[in-house]
């Protein structure tokens, strides 16, 4: 078994002045036994972020049923935490009345590249709207998370809730440009809204020819196991995705298999195939989905989880 390519689903083309291109860092939500919600990062000119959606098919992912009018999330107040950009995340359902969002929000601020925190947000059982739980993030700046406190997937437990994030804690100078280093950590949490980052747990750091690693995306398998999805930047700008395995969700074994492999010399993912989210549909069916080129400004594909030929 192994992951297949099935091609491009979706990338903005401009429909409105906030999509003009990209779609960041994919969730996809089973909405019912025939749809699945794509959540993503669309841009506009300017290259600000805001957090839309498309339907697709879920007997064929490819085929795009809907895409909305307006965004999902869209800036926070001039001011906010949140006002220059907002990313997923993750979302869940908590109940069969909501939907929680847990979105990443951009600031920018004088001395640093930008800063990067982690807010709520709620929805009815639509997902087509949602509203902030509270103006200011629920993971805020602290000692491990000088610059960015990025939470990237959430589960239920048996005790609560666990997050997998990322955590950067200062800037690298490449070339001449400046990027953040960041690592994945996870932390527990009662109700998913109120998080304390003593309780939280370095699981994956980079290696010696990596600078950051981020994204942390956690699967809970059917016999109990966690797989781990993150992607990393090297330090000759190299972009890749990685999966670990763990038995607990916090200890987790990195591997080197490469489970999306780049595209053709010119394709939509030549250049990187990263961010990448798993659904597994009541169909039995499993998909996973990822960004390609310049973190998702080429789109959003799918592979599907096949035997081999």
């Amino acid at each position: 078994m192994a992951w297949h390519k099935l091609g491009r689903v979706y990338c903005a083309d401009g429909f409105a002045d906030w999509a003009q291109h990209s779609f960041m860092t994919p969730v996809p939500v089973q909405m019912s036994a025939d749809v699945i919600r794509l959540y993503g990062g669309m841009r506009d000119d300017a290259g600000i972020s805001r957090i839309g959606w498309v339907d697709l098919d879920a007997h064929n992912p490819l085929r795009v049923i809907a895409v909305c009018d307006a965004p999902a999330l869209d800036l926070g107040e001039p001011g906010m935490f949140d006002d220059n950009g907002v990313i997923l995340g993750d979302v869940i359902r908590t109940s069969e009345a909501e939907l929680r969002m847990y979105y990443v929000g951009f600031q920018l601020v004088e001395k640093a590249k930008f800063l990067a925190f982690t807010g709520v947000a709620i929805s009815d059982a639509s997902g087509t709207r949602f509203d902030r739980v509270f103006p200011t993030p629920v993971l805020d700046r602290a000692p491990e998370a000088l610059f960015i406190n990025a939470l990237h997937s959430i589960a239920q437990t048996e005790t609560g809730f666990r997050a997998w994030i990322s955590c950067g804690q200062r800037w690298q100078d490449i070339n001449g440009r400046i990027y953040p280093q960041y690592n994945c950590w996870t932390v527990p949490s009662e109700d998913g809204l109120h998080f304390d980052m003593r309780d939280a747990v370095k699981i994956m750091d980079v290696n010696e020819a990596e600078y950051r690693i981020g994204r942390p995306r956690a699967n809970r398998l059917a016999d109990g196991s966690f797989e781990l999805r993150v992607t990393s930047d090297t330090f000759d700008k190299h972009y890749s995705s990685h999966l670990a395995h763990s038995k607990d969700g916090i200890v987790f074994q990195r591997s080197d298999e490469v489970e999306l492999p780049r595209g053709a010399p010119g394709d939509w993912d030549a250049e990187m195939t990263c961010y990448p989210a798993r659904i597994d549909t009541p169909t039995g069916r499993s998909y996973l989905f990822y960004n390609g080129n310049n973190m998702g400004e080429t789109g959003v594909g799918v592979a599907e989880w096949q035997a081999e030929a």
